[in-house]
């Protein structure tokens, strides 16, 4: 599917190119994500502690004007996305005995990102910005920093299975945001990003029994959050 997403851009770009007088602008934009996760945690399970993390972004950047007001702004982006997180859990074992455990991990996600932004231009070099955002899932690395029982601080009583990230391809969102006009070709852009899909989920096994090979898990279901700073530069 990633194959795709720039010839759609492309098409998509000259499509509305036909549909304004005005020139249209084509340029580069670079930025900083500054990120987290929405989590939701299955019944019984508190949820995961999240730290922001920082990752990059960087494309093309088109300007396609409308009428003199209302412009249509698509960017094809690099984006990296992800967070830090902590959670507990309880680990029983053997019969009427349990610990407290605790694990820190890194989660970070690399997407191809497709933003056809609009754009309102106010009298004060100031443009206002909302429209969708539409990733492909390229690369990600998860980690597990450290996995601590709270009885002992290091050793356990049954070693479990590692926690697991089940990836998923696609996220949707929304973007909402602001930019500002230094020159008619160098622009400084702001915008919070809400991820509307699950970008996947966090699954670690709590308690392996033998009796009919029962088990728990703790399941944490995540969803983007992202602030950009960026600078575009139009040629």
């Amino acid at each position: 599917m990633k194959k795709i997403f720039i010839p759609l851009f492309i098409v998509f770009a000259f499509a509305l190119d036909a549909q304004s007088l005005l020139p249209t602008k084509y340029g580069l934009k670079v930025g900083v994500n500054i990120s987290d996760f929405n989590s939701t945690s299955n019944d019984g399970v508190d949820n995961i502690k999240t730290d922001q993390s920082y990752g990059i972004s960087g494309g093309f950047y088109m300007e396609i004007p409308l009428n003199d007001k209302w412009y249509l702004n698509p960017s094809l982006l690099y984006s990296q996305k992800g967070t830090t997180f902590e959670y507990s859990y309880i680990h029983d074992y053997n019969i009427n005995n349990r610990e407290e455990r605790s694990s820190n991990n890194d989660l970070m996600l690399t997407y191809l990102e497709l933003n056809p932004i609009i754009s309102y231009k106010t009298p004060y070099k100031i443009a206002l910005n909302f429209g969708p955002s539409l990733g492909y899932l390229i690369s990600y690395e998860f980690n597990i920093v450290n996995d601590i029982g709270e009885d002992d601080g290091q050793s356990f009583h049954e070693i479990l299975p590692d926690a697991e990230y089940q990836e998923e391809l696609i996220d949707l969102g929304l973007d909402v945001g602001l930019s500002y006009y230094l020159t008619d070709n160098l622009i400084l852009n702001t915008n919070v990003n809400t991820g509307f899909l699950e970008l996947g989920n966090i699954s670690k096994v709590t308690y392996t029994g033998t009796v009919n090979n029962d088990s728990r898990s703790n399941i944490y279901k995540l969803k983007n959050q992202v602030i950009s700073f960026s600078v575009s530069y139009l040629f």
